[in-house]
């Protein structure tokens, strides 16, 4: 072999220009490979997020079960309720026999309790670190417990009224509505056979778990007051009456409260609490 042949021969037998043609095959086969690949990992993901989002809609519809029959058996009725299992992904939540966040969405709540009635147009529920067991929860037999419940919801004026019981002094035909971002009060006042028509402002708070309302700025509306009555509104500006709401579901006791223009922004709260009775 001469020495311009072995110039020509490149490694593993290959001339130059039939080596550059084998690398660049090799190339295109290790490129080629890579969207397959990518391709594989994609079908496998989607895979993985459908069961995902399968095994979720199972567990929303047994929890969604559960809570129907719980507020049933407590007398609590509703127009409708939409229950979400949040967490990303589920199925090491199964796993774990523990859930991250599940929602539950009331609409149009009534509540009665001991001659009481509540109207909450709308009733929000979180609950956090709920524990069921994944066995159970496939078999329809899970026992779903929430370490931490939030509610939210609103109570109407109409509700407000007829919890708010003001007879004792001699008030009639209370009335709640929003002003300026306060809760105004308008009411007849029953001296004798006087009626003394009046108006208030009222705050109102959470404590122990109920309402509190206190009027001031009480004054006559389009009337002269004489000294009597006069006296009487100075002396309803120093009165606290209580209202309670009945039991609200999954127990959550009434935290905080917030005057809007279309009534009472509520905020409760509950710990340990089963979703089902």
């Amino acid at each position: 072999m001469t020495r311009a042949t072995t110039r020509e021969m490149g490694v593993n037998g290959y001339g130059d220009e039939e080596w550059a043609g084998h690398d660049r095959r090799v190339r295109r086969r290790r490129r080629s490979g890579w969207p397959t690949l990518l391709a594989i990992l994609l079908v496998l993901t989607g895979i993985l997020v459908v069961g995902d989002r399968v095994a979720a809609g199972i567990a929303e519809g047994e929890v969604r079960t559960q809570v129907v029959a719980a507020l049933s058996e407590r007398g609590v009725e509703y127009d409708t309720a939409d229950v979400n299992v949040g967490g990303f992904p589920f199925l090491t939540q199964v796993a774990a026999g523990r859930y991250e966040e599940i929602t539950i969405d009331l609409t149009n709540v009534r509540l009665s309790n001991d001659g009481r009635n509540a109207t909450l147009p709308r009733l929000n529920v979180v609950a956090r670190g709920v524990k069921a067991d994944a066995m159970d929860l496939v078999q329809g037999t899970a026992q779903a417990v929430a370490e931490r419940i939030t509610g939210t919801g609103l109570v109407t004026f109409a509700t407000l009224q007829s919890l708010v019981d003001y007879s004792r002094y001699n008030l009639s035909n209370v009335k709640f509505a929003e002003s300026d971002g306060a809760l105004r009060v308008t009411a007849t006042g029953n001296l004798g056979s006087f009626r003394l028509p009046l108006a208030a402002t009222a705050d109102i708070s959470v404590v122990e778990g109920q309402f509190q309302v206190k009027l001031r700025d009480v004054r006559a509306i389009g009337v002269s007051a004489p000294q009597a009555a006069r006296d009487y509104l100075a002396n309803l500006a120093e009165r606290n009456v209580a209202a309670q709401l009945p039991q609200l579901p999954f127990d959550l006791s009434l935290d905080a409260v917030d005057v809007q223009a279309d009534g009472l922004a509520i905020t409760a709260t509950a710990r340990n609490v089963p979703l089902a009775s």
